[in-house]
């Protein structure tokens, strides 16, 4: 099988739009360059336990089911949060406001300690554990439902608890950089 990178995409800022060559496998270079194109709100995961609070940020969430009330978000297996997410069970997903880049840096900060990220950023413990930031646009507090291998990350399945929204606009990712909408 071959793999192609579509010729005519927008370029990103530093890439060059020039048709990349057919090649017989995808780089992972070529397979970020690709996916860069592609809008994903900005949430950040949080969950709680004996070793204190702990968050990411992440673009890979997405519903999963209605019935019952599902999402998923995938975490990279080397990451902190992942071990501490599944030892409490519980997490939740807090969808960012577009005014909101700084927290989400913050919380994509490998050389950020789990503590510190959530320093200066306001937040709340739900009864079921879940730790909720207080200004987020929106949040779903889970329970972990299932989780299953995938490559590099850990697809983790959650049950959705309790969740609110408020009135603003999201987060975007969109080119390596944020973004809002017009």
């Amino acid at each position: 099988m071959t793999w192609r990178v579509p010729v005519g995409l927008p370029a990103l800022p530093g890439l060059t739009d020039a048709p990349t060559a057919v090649c017989p496998r995808p780089t992972a270079q070529a397979f970020r360059d690709v996916l860069a194109h592609l809008p994903a709100g900005v949430s950040v995961i949080t969950t709680d336990g004996p070793h204190g609070p702990a968050g990411m940020t992440a673009s890979a969430v997405c519903s999963l089911s209605m019935d019952p009330p599902l999402v998923l978000v995938c975490v990279a297996n080397r990451s902190r949060t992942l071990a501490r997410l599944l030892d409490h069970g519980t997490f939740a997903v807090n969808v960012l406001r577009q005014d909101q880049a700084d927290i989400a840096s913050a919380f994509a900060d490998p050389d950020t300690g789990q503590h510190n990220r959530f320093a200066g950023v306001s937040h709340r413990r739900e009864a079921d554990g879940a730790l909720i930031l207080d200004d987020a646009l929106a949040w779903l507090s889970c329970a972990v439902q299932e989780t299953y291998p995938g490559g590099d990350h850990t697809i983790v399945t959650g049950r959705v608890q309790d969740l609110a929204h408020a009135h603003s606009r999201p987060l975007i990712w969109y080119a390596r950089r944020f973004h809002s909408l017009a």
